[in-house]
């Protein structure tokens, strides 16, 4: 199974929104990350004929009652996706696909998390519960211009310069596995060149507003 890092910048009041109440930070990051599938979805559906909608209601009618964790889940992210929608809007989040744990490294020299500058994609104060490969993890806003910092100060050539993949293979940087390939490291090269770019300008933005940011992998 992939893991892929997402981003998102979140105004003081959602911080402090999800400070009081963790357990919103889920439904959030489920929702951020599964929005323009569950749009294009919705979409989908609007399409279909009356009848093509009505076997698909009936078809999660019968998923729910075969299991009702199923939909007692539902109720709980509906009630949770009422409350965020009240904390909004949120801003776009950035997805940083696989390129997450290349891009940590270049940024602090690490392969877990440490007490690095750059240290914004794995570290931060855990917030919610665990989503499968650890919960979310917050920065305020203090945090989130230190991160601006460090990522201004750095541009794609002093980044190449720290591309040694035949290192980063041996130390397992996700997802560098298996035997080296030179043009396989390339299409990572060019795709984590790409994810920092995105990743500077995000960040950037977010510091200049006064926002904090949220980071998950899902």
């Amino acid at each position: 199974m992939s893991m892929m890092g997402h981003v998102a910048a979140l105004t003081p009041a959602q911080i402090a929104a999800f400070d009081t109440k963790p357990d919103l930070v889920a439904p959030y990051a489920i929702t951020a990350s599964e929005g323009e599938a569950a749009a294009q979805r919705d979409l989908a559906l609007s399409r279909l004929p009356p009848e093509a909608r009505q076997q698909y209601e009936a078809g999660r009618r019968q998923l729910f009652e075969q299991d009702p964790r199923l939909a007692e889940q539902e109720k709980r992210d509906d009630a949770a996706r009422a409350v965020l929608a009240a904390l909004g809007p949120f801003a776009p989040r950035l997805d940083l696909g696989k390129t997450w744990h290349i891009l940590h490294y270049l940024l602090t020299g690490h392969t877990d998390a440490a007490s690095a500058p750059g240290d914004a994609i794995l570290g931060g104060a855990p917030i919610g519960e665990d989503m499968g490969y650890g919960p979310a993890r917050l920065h305020d806003p203090g945090q989130t211009r230190q991160f601006a910092d460090v990522l201004v100060a750095l541009d794609a050539g002093r980044l190449t310069t720290r591309m040694d993949f035949a290192l980063m293979r041996r130390l397992r940087v996700y997802p560098l596995f298996g035997e080296p390939d030179a043009r396989e490291d390339q299409g990572w090269r060019d795709d984590s060149l790409r994810a920092f770019a995105a990743l500077k300008a995000y960040v950037a933005q977010a510091a200049d507003r006064g926002d904090g940011l949220l980071t998950w992998l899902s």
